[in-house]
């Protein structure tokens, strides 16, 4: 398991899975995304990865319920609003992969 550091226990646990829970769609292996930072191809990989475990409905956004669900329970409150008011720039509820990916990349 990444070490925790602070509020980044999102990502920390996103990326615990020791295999991959979800294949990854086409449409999402093949976005080009731009990160706020470089990132190798395989933290880009693991980014889309880590994304589409959580994203249970498959709308291509993170919510609050999935990443609770995929938390079973283990993420405070405080861990996840921290996460939405760090992840979600668009302040729209819900976080895009896009917005994942920047977010990921400035832990990293």
């Amino acid at each position: 398991m990444k070490p925790l550091q602070g509020l980044s226990v999102a990502l920390a646990l996103f990326g615990a899975a020791a295999e991959p829970l979800i294949q990854i769609p086409t449409h999402i292996q093949e976005m080009e995304l731009s990160t706020p930072k470089p990132v190798t191809v395989a933290q880009m990989q693991e980014f889309k990865q880590d994304f589409v475990d959580v994203d249970f409905n498959k709308d291509d956004q993170m919510d609050a319920q999935e990443v609770r669900a995929h938390f079973k329970g283990g993420i405070s409150d405080i861990e996840l609003f921290q996460f939405f008011l760090d992840s979600d720039s668009d302040r729209s509820g819900d976080v895009s992969l896009q917005e994942y990916v920047d977010y990921a990349a400035m832990l990293g």
